[in-house]
Formats: structure tokens, sequence, C-alpha cells
């Protein structure tokens, strides 16, 4: 048995559900991988949820202290109901009730966007320690984001602050899965870059890229710009580009002291987004907003673990 508080952290992706058993201090006790099958429906997920939290419960050297819950979408963290979740086809899930519902035994249960989960992750166990103010920008599938504001997360209105990828930075784009055209999404995110590639392929005819659009995915064209294939240097160069301009966007606005960049692409390639999104951003901002700055890689190891942090801050998940 251990004194130590414990906390049980749940990331709920577009494939698969991450769970962990989590200590106050940050070390990982024990994890799960279940997959999310979305088109089984939102309470087939729900169940899956339940029983991997029972499970680790059941493992736990300790008492467990409550589950932290992040969600990709429009997530309200005062009721825990998920309105919209596109990759995930949810419309107005009672996620936080549900769950508890499902349970084996009464826990506390608290819910929050994916990015505002992870980037409350970084500021306890990870990166942003020790930081008043920072934004988080997670580079995967799509691009999403999180500002910690004196202390606190962002959330606005009705919990829909930082929702970066859909900046329109260019008006006359390339048209965004959302509707609008020349999102930031469209251009730095695996899907962004797989719209890159399909849109400069007939520049690059000699590009093994080119060679085989139908049938390549994002690290294909992370692998391709380090052997130095033009197309993918074409590719991720707007992406980088964006990426400094999404920075410079929030640095002007939020004036922050660190960026935090995560998400599957952010870390696969993690020191160009860094080198030349900063770059970018630099170049972008007056010196007031980015002397001092910081361009960091995400260091909480899963997503999940980040999640557990809003059972340690719960008015974050309120």
């Amino acid at each position: 048995m251990t004194d130590e508080q414990l906390a049980i952290g749940v990331d709920i992706g577009g494939t698969k559900i991450a769970l962990a058993l989590v200590a106050r201090s940050g070390a990982v006790l024990a994890e799960r991988r279940l997959p999310t099958n979305p088109a089984a429906g939102a309470p087939a997920a729900l169940d899956q949820i339940a029983r991997g939290i029972d499970t680790l419960r059941a493992e736990a050297p300790g008492l467990v202290a409550g589950v932290g819950i992040g969600c990709p979408g429009h997530v309200d963290p005062a009721t825990g109901v998920v309105h919209y979740a596109v990759n995930l086809g949810w419309t107005d899930v009672p996620l936080r009730d549900g769950v508890q519902e499902r349970l084996d035994c009464a826990l506390p249960v608290w819910v929050q966007k994916d990015t505002n989960a992870a980037a409350l992750g970084e500021l306890t166990f990870g990166a942003a320690r020790g930081c008043h103010d920072v934004i988080y920008l997670a580079i995967g599938t799509g691009l999403g984001g999180a500002a910690i504001v004196n202390g606190r997360l962002a959330s606005g209105l009705n919990a829909y602050a930082m929702e970066v990828g859909h900046l329109v930075l260019h008006p006359q784009g390339r048209l965004c899965n959302c509707g609008l055209r020349g999102c930031a999404e469209i251009y730095v995110s695996g899907v962004g870059l797989l719209a890159g590639v399909r849109e400069w392929a007939p520049k690059y005819p000699a590009s093994s890229l080119a060679q085989r659009i139908e049938e390549i995915g994002t690290r294909d064209i992370v692998v391709a710009f380090e052997t130095g294939d033009p197309l993918a240097a074409r590719v991720m160069d707007e992406a980088a580009v964006t990426l400094g301009t999404v920075m410079s966007t929030c640095a002007s606005l939020l004036n922050p002291e660190r960026f935090i960049l995560g998400g599957g692409l952010g870390h696969a390639a993690a020191r160009y987004w860094i080198e030349r999104g900063g770059e970018v951003f630099r170049a972008q901002v007056l010196p007031a907003a980015r002397d001092g700055v910081t361009i960091m890689e995400s260091t909480v190891p899963s997503s999940a673990v980040g999640a557990s942090a809003l059972v340690w801050h719960p008015s974050e998940a309120a």
C-alpha cells in the first residue's frame, strides 16, 4: 500500500482510449489502451472507459482520489457534456455522468477538452512547471491549443477558447474540413501535410511522394523531408510558417513566457517546428512579445497522465 494520493487519467482519441494510474508525483503505476470504436456509438465507448477505470482502480496500491478525462471537441467542463466531437461522431454526450453511473464504485470525475487537460498536465508534471503564462499547441491529425494565463486555464464564454486550428490565416486558401477556408489546421497538422502534398505534387513530379500520393501517410512525409525530398520540404516549410504565425498571434494576444509543442506530429518533427517555426514567430512579433520566450517540446509522457492532473486541479474542470 502507498500513502501517496493516486488518480486515474483517461484520454479519448478517435482510435484508442488511453488510461493511466498516476501518483501525485507524476509517476505512472499502470496503463491501459482500449479501442474507441466510434462506429459502435457513445454508450459503448462509455462502457469501455468505465471498465478501464474499474480495472486500474482494482490494481491501485492505495486510494484513488478521482478520475480526469480529456476528450476532443467542444467540451463543457462545468456540465461534463461533450457537445460536439467530430472524430468520435458525438453530439451532446453526457461524458462525466455517463462514466460515473457505470463505475463499480463512486468516484468523482472531471472532464476537460483534451488540449486543456494536456496543458494542465504540463503545468503539473512537465515543461510548464514554474510558469504562469503558457501556450500549449498539439500538432497531430489536427491542430489544437490551450492557454494558461496567470496560472489558470483560459476557458472563454462557452469553453471554446484557443481553437487555434481554425484561425483563418489564408482567407482564399485551402478548404478546411470545418467549412472555412485557410484555417491553420489545413496547413499544420497531419491533415494539412497530406493536403499540401496533394496541392503541390504537380510541381514536383520526381518526388517519391508525388509518385505514390494515394498511399502515403504523415510519417512518410516526415521521413521524406528528412531525406531531402523537395515536395516534403515545401509542405513542411509551409506548415512551419503557419505554426510560427499561430505562435505570433498567440504571443501578441496573451504574451506567454513559453510555448510547448505536443501531439504525435509535434514530437515527430519537434526540432524543426521549434527552429523554423520559432524563426517565423520571432520575425512576426515586436521585441517585447518575444524577448525571454522559450519554445519547448512537451515532456509529459502520456496524454492520459495529463488528464489525471484534473484530479489535483478540480477548479479547472468546473
